[in-house]
């Protein structure tokens, strides 16, 4: 996959299809767009692409969540395994922010981009004030010769699936309904980094990752879990939080115990898929009570897997 990111003077090498939006968490509403695109690329022989844009500058619109469900990284893995051939990032300056609903058409999608089918939501806006949406950019694509297809979003439990449905469950941590709009697991990635041991000495080794500020975390608490470590999956319990029985630095990180992995992980990069939330995060009176739970935890967990 091509990736463009943080350049705003760029034109593609060939005619693409092409689907824009932010893409927080790549749900399942638009994994449907990016399926179009796909086929759509492959019939005509075009470029399947995905405009979206790095994080905004706080300078610029000080209001917004700046905490993602997938993070740049993240998103654009997932976009190079599903067979994405471009994905752009373009930079969220405040020129851009003023461009015109027309000079958006033509400088972005028509130059730069060299569309020949957009695919959109039905509620997709563009330009200065959001002023731009579908019905312009099917009239203007009669002038400057692109398709453009809009697609109905995807429903679940009677509403529409967005990415603000998907934090607003995340953050309740009801990761089964999570999952199921996000068409996977939700997920956490990072390079694991030397903890403090302490679960070690408990004889429960885990592996310690720190997101992004920027990243959506659920509740502080513990998951059952799935980690993928060099292609491989293992089933485990991690804990999201500060761990406050052994820690007063309420750094926030990701400590995850497997199963059934006994080599070095430090170094390695992981995904951690949060399955189902077990318990909040809480201070035990000493550590063998916390062990005694994190083995209850465990066997939970285990049940759900039928080991």
């Amino acid at each position: 996959m091509k990736y463009i990111h943080s350049v705003e003077d760029f034109t593609l090498e060939n005619n693409s299809a092409v689907t824009l939006g932010k893409f927080d968490g790549i749900h399942i509403g638009h994994q449907k767009l990016i399926s179009i695109v796909k086929e759509k690329a492959k019939e005509l022989g075009l470029l399947a692409t995905t405009f979206t844009f790095d994080s905004i500058p706080l300078s610029i619109c000080p209001q917004k969540n700046q905490h993602f469900i997938s993070t740049n990284s993240e998103r654009r893995t997932f976009l190079e395994n599903i067979g994405i051939d471009v994905e752009i990032e373009y930079p969220f300056t405040e020129h851009f922010m003023n461009t015109e609903p027309e000079d958006f058409i033509k400088h972005i999608i028509v130059d730069k981009l060299r569309a020949k089918v957009v695919v959109v939501g039905p509620d997709f806006c563009f330009g200065r004030g959001r002023a731009g949406n579908v019905d312009l950019l099917r009239v203007r694509g009669k002038k400057y010769g692109y398709e453009t297809i809009v697609v109905k979003k995807e429903r679940f439990q009677d509403r529409d699936i967005s990415s603000t449905y998907v934090r607003e469950e995340l953050s309740l941590g009801h990761m089964e309904t999570a999952n199921v709009l996000l068409g996977r697991p939700y997920s956490v990635t990072g390079v694991v980094c030397p903890g403090k041991q302490f679960g070690r000495q408990m004889n429960i080794p885990t592996m310690n990752i720190y997101p992004p500020i920027s990243k959506l975390l659920p509740p502080k608490g513990v998951y059952v879990s799935v980690t993928t470590i060099d292609k491989k999956s293992f089933y485990g319990v991690t804990n999201i939080g500060t761990k406050p029985t052994v820690s007063d630095d309420f750094m926030v990180n990701v400590e995850t115990n497997l199963f059934d992995y006994s080599d070095d992980a430090y170094g390695k990069n992981i995904e951690v898929q949060l399955i189902h939330f077990i318990r909040p995060e809480m201070k035990f009176a000493s550590v063998d009570a916390l062990k005694k739970q994190m083995e209850k935890d465990a066997q939970f967990a285990k049940s759900m897997f039928m080991l």
